[in-house]
C-alpha cells in the first residue's frame, strides 16, 4: 500500500515538474487546428482486476459505441501500475495483482465490449494494457509482460473477441521515473519475445523544446536521458509506437515530441507515426492537477497535430490517423 501511495504521489509530482523543468524558449499556445480532432476515448488508471468490474467496463464501452452512428474505432489505455516484481503489477492504491489476474481482467473487458456492441460487428476498440517504469524495471519483467499480452490475444482469438478488440502492451515511460539504461533494457526484453506492439504513453521530461532546432542535435532531457533514448523506446525499437502525453496548456509537450520526431527523421531517416495524443482532463477533474496541465482532449490533439504539421521533416506524420484518449482514475 505504501508504494502505491508513493507512486500516485510521484505521478502528481512529475506532472508539476513537467512544467518547472521544461526549458528552452517559451512557446505560445497553438491556434486551433484546421484538421478535425477525432472523438476522444476514456482511459483509466486501474485500481482493480475484478473480472465482473472489467466486464462491465467493456460492456459499457461497447454499448456506447453501439449507440453511435457508423463503425467506431477508439483507443483505451488500462494502466495497472508498475511492476513490483517481474510477475506482478501494483494497481493504484490497492494490493498487487499477478499478471495472470491482469490477463483475466483484460479478457473480461474484451468479452464485455464484444457483447456490448450487440449487432454492431464493425466497431473496434484498441486496448493498451499498461504499466510504467517506476518500480522494478527488468528485462525479465518485460518478457513476462509481453507473454501476458500474447496470452490475452490467444484467448481473445479463440473466443472471436479479437474481431473487435485489439490488445497491445503499453508503458508510461518517463525520464523522471528511471534511468534510460534500464528502461531501454525493459523495451529490449519486451521485444525479445513479443508478438504485439508496445505503446509508449509517457513523457519527454525536460527535453529541450524550441522550433529553432534542425533535428541534428541529440539534446538532453531529465535524469540523463536524451532525444535518442526517447526515440528508441517510442519508435526505434521494433515493437514501439509513440502515444505521447500532451498535458500542458502552453503546448511545450507537443513541441518536445515534434522535436524528437524531427530528430528521428533527420538522424535515422525514420518518420515517427503517432498513434494518439494522451490528455488527463478526466484525472484532473477526479483528483486535481497542476493548473497548467489540464488540456482537454481537443486541445492536446490540436497541439500535437499543429506542431507536427509545422515542419516538413515531421508533417508526414499527420497523413496517418492520430487518435485521442483521455485518462482518468477508476
Amino acid at each position: 500500500m505504501k508504494k502505491n501511495a508513493e507512486y500516485i504521489g510521484r505521478i502528481l509530482a512529475s506532472l508539476s515538474l513537467a512544467v518547472m523543468f521544461a526549458f528552452g524558449f517559451s512557446h505560445p499556445v497553438e491556434k486551433a487546428s484546421a484538421a478535425t480532432p477525432p472523438p476522444s476515448a476514456t482511459s483509466f488508471y486501474m485500481d482493480t482486476v475484478d473480472t465482473v468490474t472489467l466486464y462491465d467496463m467493456g460492456y459499457q464501452k461497447g454499448q456506447e459505441d453501439y449507440r453511435k452512428s457508423g463503425a467506431q474505432n477508439s483507443m483505451v489505455i488500462l494502466d495497472f501500475g508498475g511492476q513490483p516484481s517481474p510477475a506482478s503489477l501494483s494497481l493504484f492504491g490497492m494490493p498487487d495483482a499477478t499478471l495472470n489476474q491482469v490477463a483475466a481482467a483484460v479478457e473480461a473487458y474484451s468479452r464485455g465490449y464484444w457483447k456490448g456492441t450487440a449487432s454492431d460487428s464493425q466497431s473496434m476498440v484498441h486496448v493498451i494494457v499498461g504499466t510504467n517504469n517506476s518500480y522494478t524495471v527488468t528485462y525479465e519483467g518485460a518478457q513476462n509482460f509481453a507473454n501476458m499480452i500474447d496470452n490475452i490475444n490467444s484467448h481473445n482469438l479463440s473466443h472471436s473477441y479479437s474481431d473487435q478488440v485489439e490488445v497491445d502492451g503499453g508503458n508510461d515511460m518517463e525520464p523522471g521515473y528511471d534511468p534510460a539504461t534500464t528502461t531501454k533494457e525493459w523495451v529490449k526484453g519486451y521485444d525479445s519475445v513479443n508478438s504485439y506492439s508496445l505503446y509508449n504513453y509517457g513523457s519527454a521530461d525536460g527535453c529541450y523544446h524550441t522550433n529553432l532546432n534542425t533535428g541534428t542535435t541529440n539534446y538532453s532531457c531529465n535524469n540523463g536521458w536524451t532525444y535518442k533514448d526517447i526515440q528508441y523506446i517510442s519508435w526505434g525499437a521494433s515493437p514501439s509506437w509513440p502515444l505521447p502525453e500532451i498535458y500542458d496548456n502552453s503546448g511545450d509537450m507537443a513541441v518536445q515530441w515534434q522535436n524528437i520526431a524531427k530528430y528521428s527523421s533527420v538522424t535515422s531517416s525514420s518518420q515517427m507515426k503517432f498513434s494518439a495524443s494522451l490528455t488527463q482532463a478526466g484525472a484532473c477533474a477526479d483528483t486535481g492537477c497542476h493548473w497548467e496541465l489540464d488540456n482537454t482532449p481537443t486541445e492536446g490533439w490540436n497541439q500535437l497535430y499543429n506542431e507536427l504539421s509545422s515542419d516538413t521533416k515531421t508533417a508526414a506524420a499527420t497523413k496517418y490517423p492520430i487518435q485521442s484518449t483521455d485518462i482518468r482514475w477508476h
